[in-house]
């Protein structure tokens, strides 16, 4: 072990507070997680601080002597706009505010974890290897992974991250916000029904023959297998109007789906405005009989409700 990871894993030195001229210098310790139900509702955490010996086991620490129902609810230094709460069993950095007493105020930070193939948790033993992972074993690399593209941020990039694979990703120039990068409980790329929304500001390239004429623009994508765009105050579909809709998928989207009209598909639409007017402009008939049968007419009568009308509906965006 290194020097620092001495002192933070050996039971002596968690127990021994370094002096020099009388003045305590330590007073941050790691801690696992033993509570997060805080009765007053204020994000504080009770964490008992242990020691580990040189096979990584735990045992003794500065707390060994205190029950848990005794140990001092840690005040968090995270500012109250974000939310996060170690679980139980994790770890994060107790801070003393008078390491001469044992029931002096806490403070926490954390969770800390090792590996961003932890978010979902990582325990107080796994945990601790940050300070000497030569000793206990390296985490597995994200950089070799086979991983979809903005999976996990780059070294430049700020980013929030959940738990599971959902993230805030800020990038130059784009965010990204993302859910369900990876397949459920996996790390395999999730392509059958990804879910995010990407704002981009693309720069001027160079022209290319497939570009001759190059021009800034900003770009929002929005991708998901059911995407509801709609206002508290816009206008419902009623029951009855959903006989004209066979998109056998809806009753799979939820109630709010159901109650939305489909996005329509403007080439489509524009498909059939255009059958619609040649055949007005083209089309013979005599006073009370039928249109002469021609080829304008024979795709018009394609579109029904059960026919081609259906190819004008998005089965996957809703609006109102």
């Amino acid at each position: 072990m290194d020097d620092f990871a001495k002192s933070i894993f050996g039971d002596k030195n968690q127990n021994k507070t370094a002096q020099e001229g009388g003045k305590v210098k330590r007073n941050a310790y790691p801690a696992i997680v033993v509570r997060t139900d805080d009765p007053l509702e204020e994000g504080r955490i009770i964490a008992r601080i242990i020691g580990l010996d040189e096979e990584g086991n735990m045992r003794g620490g500065r707390d060994k002597d205190t029950p848990d129902d005794k140990l001092q609810f840690a005040v968090p230094l995270v500012p109250g706009f974000f939310h996060v709460t170690p679980l139980e069993g994790e770890m994060v950095i107790l801070i003393l505010e008078n390491p001469e007493i044992n029931t002096a105020t806490r403070y926490w930070v954390g969770p800390i974890i090792s590996s961003k193939l932890k978010l979902r948790y990582q325990s107080y033993r796994e945990a601790v290897k940050i300070f000497d992972y030569t000793k206990f074993g390296v985490n597995q690399s994200i950089s070799n992974r086979p991983s979809p593209s903005r999976a996990w941020p780059e070294k430049s990039d700020v980013a929030l991250m959940g738990r599971d694979d959902s993230m805030i990703l800020l990038k130059p120039r784009e965010v990204y916000i993302n859910s369900g990068t990876f397949k459920k409980g996996t790390f395999e790329p999730n392509t059958e029904h990804p879910g995010y929304i990407q704002i981009l500001q693309h720069d001027i390239k160079p022209e290319s023959q497939f570009n001759t004429s190059p021009i800034e623009y900003s770009q929002i994508n929005v991708v998901s297998t059911n995407i509801n765009l709609y206002s508290p105050r816009g206008k419902f579909r009623k029951a009855d109007a959903q006989r004209f809709e066979t998109n056998i998928d809806l009753q799979n989207f939820g109630d709010i789906a159901i109650t939305l009209h489909p996005a329509v598909l403007g080439d489509e639409l524009v498909k059939l405005l255009d059958l619609m007017i040649q055949f007005l402009r083209t089309h013979i008939h005599t006073p009370q009989n039928p249109p002469v049968p021609e080829p304008w007419l024979k795709s018009l009568e394609e579109y029904s409700v059960g026919g081609k009308l259906q190819d004008l509906l998005s089965n996957h965006i809703r609006i109102n």
